[in-house]
């Protein structure tokens, strides 16, 4: 579970929110990264992560909303890494 360092910062129902969120976005990804090396796997987890328990953060805890918020986010990242230097 990614966020079981957090268990004094959330109530159960909201880690398990949190959990949903990252098991839904992961799930359609995993689908989807076909040929993805364990590394690469493992740094999008932690940037899918990152992204849920930095909304949560700011007070969401609808599991969709978070799932939606983490996809556009791994999506922006993606896309500014693999912009040219001089844009």
């Amino acid at each position: 579970m990614p966020f079981r360092d957090y268990r004094s910062y959330f109530q159960p129902e909201e880690l398990e929110a949190l959990t949903s969120a990252y098991g839904a976005a992961w799930q359609h990804l995993d689908a989807s990264s076909v040929g993805l090396t364990s590394p690469q796997a493992s740094e999008l987890k932690r940037r899918l992560a990152q992204i849920i328990l930095a909304s949560a953060c700011t007070g969401e805890r609808e599991t969709e909303r978070l799932r939606e918020i983490a996809m556009r986010g791994l999506a922006h990242r993606l896309v500014k890494e693999l912009e040219p230097e001089d844009c």
